[in-house]
Order: C-alpha cells, then structure tokens, then sequence
C-alpha cells in the first residue's frame, strides 16, 4: 500500500506519517520502487505491536503489573495536559556562595584592569 493508504490504516494524518519516518520513528520495513515507498500490511502490524504500552497504573489483572483492583489512585494526580508545558515563573536563586564568588572575580578583573593602566 502507498504512504497515504499506510496512514490511513496506522489512523494518523499523512503529514504525521511522513514526519515519524524523516525522523525515524515510522515503520521500518519497506519496498522502494524508485522514489515510490510502499508498505505491507504485515509490517505495519508488527509497527503497530511494537508500539503498544501498558499502564501501569490501570487495574487490568491480564495486563496491569502489581496494581490492585483497590489501589488508592489520586485521580488529579494522573491526569496530564495536553501540549508544552508553560512556565510557572518561579524565581531561581543561586547560593550566596556563588555570587560572593563573582563579586571576588568581577573585583579582582577590575583591579588587575586598573593596574594595566597605571603601567602602561
């Protein structure tokens, strides 16, 4: 089958099929008929099985690994947001250390600046 039909059989759009295989993410087995690439339907069901992911945190006994029907989940907790995640604009101060140590630096590059002066 051609990349658009692949696509269309993976479930993703055509443009998200031709990103994953320039970056390599896509379905690796393929036919190359010049610059045609065509793809089994087999290949793409082993790409589909190498892809699946198991949650651990869902109570499934034939696919959950030592989580309990009754475990205490905090649902809030789970639940992810979709896209970048933004800053919280928090201020990051260093150790007071560190600026004693660029203040000794910044002082003695002046002092080595004003005795450069004096001899020149």
């Amino acid at each position: 089958m051609t990349s658009k039909e692949a696509a269309e059989y993976l479930r993703i759009s055509y443009d998200g099929f031709r990103t994953m295989r320039s970056r390599g993410q896509g379905p690796a087995v393929f036919i190359a008929l010049g610059r045609r690439l065509r793809f089994r339907k087999q290949d793409l069901d082993a790409f589909l099985a190498s892809r699946v992911q198991y949650d651990d945190r869902v109570s499934d006994p034939g696919h959950a690994k030592g989580v309990s029907a009754g475990s205490d989940l905090n649902p809030v907790a789970l639940k992810r947001k979709r896209g970048r995640p933004r800053s919280t604009g928090q201020i990051v101060l260093m150790p007071v250390s560190f600026y004693a140590k660029a203040s000794l630096l910044l002082a003695l590059a002046m002092a080595g600046c004003m005795i450069s002066l004096l001899f020149s």
